[in-house]
């Protein structure tokens, strides 16, 4: 038994940080939570922060998860490392119970143990959060004495520590990631009362030490040492300790102890700052944490009249916020897929940006992001998305030189495991973030963040357009979305998202005033989009191809399927046949054909739009995982063409799934024929993934609500078309340019409102989009009539009447 007191540095830390006595945790009104006492042993979670974040099962323990370090993404992290590899509590000499009652709450989550003999007849719950800005997990420990009688024992935290990196892998050579891993050390450290886990050989450190913040005059709560008899052989590698205190709670009295673990990559210093800053006050670092995530809530606050759709596109906001990470000291590798481990090619000293997805991708991706920053810029949080695109930029110019290729899969160590230009792909990526940059600027307005990347993106689009085209059709070649084998060199989902990126070029490059690159690049757009019909339309499917085969080898994709024609059209049913919809490039008879197909059980079963179609008839029993980007893409696809029922019914879908596995959480896949849910925790799909809000926020923003800025032309346009089952939407406190408005669309059948208050200064498109061929009687804008503009989209019967934004704007269209 070690056992010591606090260093006078700590106290004078604690001092200086914050009163002794902080104030209580969060009660649970005045924010939403979502709970569950079902199955709880096969059920993951996630608490997170940007520095760090816990994940487990949601009866308390932490057994093996993830597919990336086989079995080792489950516990506690802080980007690259992972700290431990799990922790319990033993009250008496005995651990608690499994716990019965798990809460997801905005930026913590409780856990609720049952009151048994092993409690002592003692209440118990478990909160954990992690600060921002801080590398710590905070666990804290509420224990209540309900009875009439005294409670004395001891409770002792037993964590184990698991130090890895983020990478190697399980299967990444010239090292695995066991290969490398090395055996724990433990120590008692006295300057914190606490215990010290080490890495022999690295700066590598995960201190975890405790304190109490709250007890009654008669109560006590006494540190009484460490003990390492824990740290046997039979933990392999890893190491363990405990951290014992006495206990005396008084009839109905409480204590509170809270636990850090925090960990640093760097230097020991960083670890011991963070746990002194997690202990000095961690209620009132709760209650801000609380705070920031309820923050998010009222921008682009909407009213819905669907329970469903309501709480997912709410708990996505949270969602988003909870995938928010920064790495510091991150040295770049390119490891050639996993084949390499060269020397550095750079050295960064902040990676900052959007997490893919928990457990196995809470790191950065190119396409990841781009699509994630669709829901982040309906809702208003712009900054997550900027830095997430500039991280991507900058590394890949570090890696990728002037050709502005996107890379595909940063870790947070800096290793680069895809997207060089020595690799086939993914082409996609680099048209999409074109886009993802244009939609972030039309909303904001923020000429230097366009002026940023403006140099990477032109660099990016042209190097895909000519370096990556080998037959001349303009048509570039490798690998998009579907990473797969038997597609041909040229992809569809690589195809429309060029010609949309090259718009996207086009619009900034003309507010730029450079003629040559609008010139260019609407060129392109344009020669792309007058063939893309006769190139990608197959009428024997009734699908555009998904693929196009070529009769020569490509360097760029050597492995693609070939055919005997100099082009070849493939179908093989994968989801990205519905990417000309979601871009709006589909002609509209094609579409409707096509959507036929797309919305029959061959692509959509009970739960959502597959991974690949599955039709006998055509001899391709493709893989039936229905998925929430899939998913999103067609809520997206069908709105596009003013199919605003449809695109309910899969904004549905996603929005379903929000309490299956963690409640409040969007997932990555849905149960269905080819993806069972609660399979093993080794191969398992991620329990939150920050792609899975695009198809909630922004049909609701973009598409019901039409909410279309264009802020750098000084103009905005809501221009709404609501699913026939819903009769209104609204939403306030919605970010556009420097300021916000507040927009909302009424409609009962032959009567359509619309209504805003925006900020003066920009020319306001307000209208409807009514059923094709519908026949106005009358349009009043205040009250008043208007003269108004028609337009007949493949969206619907488009009415507008444009004026000049400020408050209080109502348009009133009757059909009959």
């Amino acid at each position: 038994m070690v056992r010591s007191c606090l260093f006078p540095l700590v106290y004078l830390t604690l001092s200086l940080a914050s009163p002794v006595w902080a104030q209580p945790a969060p009660s649970s009104s005045g924010y939403p939570t979502r709970s569950t006492t079902e199955n709880l042993a096969l059920k993951r979670y996630v608490v997170a922060g940007d520095r760090a974040y816990i994940v487990g099962t949601q009866d308390g323990g932490f057994p093996g998860m993830g597919f990336h370090i086989k079995g080792h993404m489950n516990g506690v992290w802080s980007h690259p490392l992972k700290l431990l590899d799990s922790y319990e509590f033993l009250l008496g000499g005995v651990a608690l119970p499994a716990v019965q009652k798990f809460t997801s709450a905005p930026g913590f989550v409780r856990l609720d143990y049952p009151v048994t003999e092993a409690t002592s007849g003692l209440q118990i719950s478990r909160t954990e959060f992690s600060p921002d800005g801080l590398p710590v997990a905070l666990i804290g420990l509420e224990i209540q004495n309900t009875t009439a009688q005294p409670v004395s024992t001891t409770l002792t935290f037993q964590p184990t520590s698991e130090i890895l990196p983020a990478y190697p892998w399980s299967g990444t050579t010239p090292y695995t990631s066991d290969q490398l891993d090395q055996k724990d050390n433990v120590s008692f450290d006295p300057l914190i009362s606490g215990l010290s886990f080490s890495e022999p050989g690295k700066p590598w450190y995960a201190l975890v030490a405790g304190r109490a913040t709250n007890r009654g005059s008669q109560d006590i709560v006494r540190f009484v040492g460490a003990d390492l008899s824990s740290n046997t052989a039979n933990l392999g590698k890893k190491a363990s300790g405990r951290l014992n205190w006495q206990l005396a709670v008084a009839p109905q009295s409480a204590v509170k102890l809270w636990l850090a673990v925090a960990g640093t990559h760097l230097a020991k210093y960083e670890a011991y700052i963070a746990l002194y800053l997690g202990l000095a006050n961690p209620d009132r670092l709760l209650a801000e944490k609380l705070d920031q995530r309820l923050d998010v809530l009222p921008l682009s606050n909407a009213s819905i009249p669907d329970a469903t759709v309501q709480a997912a596109y709410d708990w996505a906001k949270l969602n988003l916020a909870d995938m928010r990470r920064k790495v510091f000291g991150a040295q770049i590798r390119d490891t050639q897929e996993g084949m390499a481990y060269p020397s550095p090619l750079a050295y960064f000293f902040l990676l900052s940006g959007i997490g893919a997805g928990y457990p196995d991708y809470p790191w950065f991706f190119g396409t990841d992001g781009c699509y994630t920053t669709f829901p982040l810029v309906a809702v208003g949080q712009w900054e997550a998305a900027e830095d997430h695109l500039r991280t991507i930029r900058e590394v890949s110019r570090a890696v990728n030189g002037s050709t502005g290729k996107v890379l595909h899969e940063i870790v947070t160590t800096g290793d680069i495991y895809f997207g060089t230009n020595a690799q086939p792909g993914d082409t996609n990526e680099t048209a999409e973030f074109a886009t993802a940059v244009a939609t972030l600027w039309r909303w904001s307005g923020d000429n230097a963040f366009r002026d940023e990347n403006y140099q990477f993106i032109k660099d990016g689009l042209n190097y895909i357009t000519t370096q990556l085209v080998s037959n001349g059709d303009g048509w570039p070649e490798g690998a998009g979305m579907v990473e797969s084998t038997g597609l041909g060199a040229k992809k569809l989902d690589v195809a429309v998202y060029t010609i949309r990126a090259l718009r996207d070029l086009a619009e900034m490059a003309r507010t730029k005033g450079d003629l040559a690159t609008f010139n260019w690049a609407e060129g392109r757009a344009q020669a792309l989009a007058a063939k893309f019909e006769d190139d990608w339309w197959d009428p024997s499917q009734d699908l555009y191809a998904d693929s196009l085969a070529l009769n020569f080898k490509v360097p760029t994709d050597p492995k693609a399927a070939l055919g005997p024609q100099p082009i070849n059209q493939l179908q093989q049913l994968y989801w990205i046949n519905a990417t000309p919809m979601e871009t709006n490039i589909a002609r509209p008879d094609h579409a409707a054909t096509a959507f036929t197909t797309l919305e029959s059980s061959i692509f959509t079963g009970t739960t959502g739009f597959y991974q690949q179609g599955h039709d006998p008839n055509r001899g391709i029993n493709g893989s039936r995982q229905a998925s929430a980007l899939n998913t999103s893409v067609m809520a997206v696809a069908e709105a596009n063409y003013g199919r605003m029922s449809e695109s309910l019914r899969y904004v549905t879908f996603i929005a379903s799934e929000l309490d299956t596995e963690q409640p409040g959480a969007l997932p990555e896949l849905f149960d269905s024929p080819d993806y069972v849910y609660f399979e093993d925790f080794t191969t398992r799909a991620m329990v939150m993934q920050a792609w899975s809000s695009y198809g909630i926020e922004w049909p609701v923003i973009y598409h019901f609500l039409g909410f279309r800025p264009d802020i750098p032309e000084r103009e905005i346009r809501v221009v709404p078309e609501l699913p026939p089952g819903w009769p209104t939407l609204s939403v306030d406190n919605l970010r556009v340019g420097a300021g916000t408005m507040s927009a909302s669309a009424t409609h009962d059948g032959t009567h359509y409102t619309t209504q805003a208050s925006a900020p003066s200064g920009f020319r306001l498109q307000l209208g409807y989009a009514l059923p094709p061929d519908s026949i106005i009687t009358s349009v009043t804008l205040n009250g008043r009539n208007s003269a108004y503009e028609v337009r007949d989209t493949h969206r619907g019967r488009e009415v507008i009447v444009t004026t000049n934004s400020g408050p209080g704007l109502r348009l009133d269209v009757t059909t009959q």
